[in-house]
């Protein structure tokens, strides 16, 4: 017992004072917060106070590398840091809210989804007690989903002025309300500019994450994941690398932390939570092919839809009125299947077509989430 307890109290001494990663993500469901953390069985969780005083320490045990954390209900709120014993890793832990955050309004969306094609997977059936979309397995999987803004504004009520930034996610427009103040945190190495600029910098069809608090009524992060280019990537004379890597990471990182980035030319990596970028080279059923600059398929990264997958729709040579919500039947390729050679490759820096990319976030091998810009070159 005096092993434990020292164990406990050295690894919380030891996170108070240590610099930590991203984090991993979290869901407190008014008993007890929950993480996952794959190849772990222990891990070590201790709140702290805004002084950086350890509060509250304690073990907690899995067999699958799912934790839930049943933290006594005074130090749910303060900060919180993990010890993961097996991969002696430390992390925060970001705990989101048990709701998406709070929309001032929620229209309809913009466009009726159209119908599905038949060879695509049936979606998986929503149970009653979820309110969240059907192609999500776990809440977690929800709360952490990306949105596409669709526009900002400058909004007043009793407590001052913020910004009312629409945006698509979970499958509708919604409108949540942002601190003037709040700077973006996180941003791909070609937008660094965008690191400490407010919401009120955020363009239509710009990818982001949201954070909310436990309460899921204040936006207290924002991470920004993508922006669309105004002219073709592929054929630009701006270099953005083979695999577009200056647009989809931070230095060659992941953005943010959040998910690991499917990478050109590599084996799938086991990470449950991933995301991908790529020019749409070819669509069989189910199954999308991405290729990178070179044009190979050998490669290329393949991405599996279902046909309850949410997608969002940007269409790159409209004047205004670009995004839209849209289906799997959206997602197609420009690409003529002719123009492969023996190879399985393709002239994409010199080809003549109009080419659409994938944006997407992939759990469990599943696109969930997909933002498409089609008709560049058009």
């Amino acid at each position: 017992m005096k092993k434990f307890i020292l164990s406990v109290l050295t690894a919380a001494t030891i996170m108070s004072g240590t610099v930590y990663a991203a984090g991993v993500d979290a869901v407190y469901d008014g008993t007890a917060v929950t993480f996952e953390k794959a190849g772990n069985k222990i891990a070590i969780v201790s709140c702290y106070d805004n002084d950086g005083k350890l509060c509250y320490s304690n073990i907690y045990k899995s067999e699958d590398g799912s934790f839930k954390a049943d933290i006594p209900d005074e130090f749910v709120q303060m900060k919180k840091r993990v010890y993961f014993v097996d991969t002696k890793e430390f992390d925060d832990i970001n705990v989101a809210a048990t709701q998406a955050p709070e929309a001032i309004s929620t229209p309809s969306p913009t466009t009726a989804p159209t119908e599905t094609p038949q060879s695509t997977p049936a979606p998986t059936e929503k149970p009653a007690d979820k309110d969240y979309p059907s192609v999500y397995e776990k809440e977690v999987d929800a709360l952490n989903a990306p949105a596409v803004v669709k526009e900002v504004d400058l909004r007043s009520n009793e407590d001052g002025d913020y910004y009312g930034v629409t945006i698509l996610y979970h499958g509708e427009e919604m409108t949540v309300g942002v601190e003037t103040e709040l700077e973006i945190a996180t941003a791909p190495s070609a937008y660094e500019y965008m690191k400490g600029q407010t919401a009120q910098s955020l363009e239509e069809s710009d990818v982001i994450t949201l954070t909310a608090n436990i309460a899921g009524d204040t936006v207290n992060k924002i991470n920004f994941l993508y922006r669309p280019q105004e002219e073709d990537i592929v054929t630009s004379d701006t270099d953005f690398g083979t695999n577009f890597e200056k647009l989809v990471t931070e230095n060659g990182n992941s953005v943010a932390g959040q998910w690991k980035l499917m990478k050109y030319g590599e084996k799938p990596s086991s990470d449950r939570y991933q995301y991908v970028f790529g020019l749409i080279g070819k669509k069989n059923g189910n199954n999308v092919t991405l290729i990178n600059k070179t044009g190979s398929e050998d490669t290329g990264i393949e991405v599996t839809v279902s046909s309850d997958s949410l997608v969002y729709t940007c269409d790159m040579s409209a004047k205004e009125d670009r995004l839209e919500i849209g289906s799997v039947a959206d997602i197609i390729t420009t690409i003529p299947s002719n123009s492969f050679n023996d190879t399985g490759s393709v002239d994409v820096v010199n080809g003549d077509y109009s080419y659409n990319y994938m944006f997407a976030r992939v759990i469990d091998g599943i696109a969930t989430d997909i933002v498409l810009y089609n008709n560049y070159n058009e």
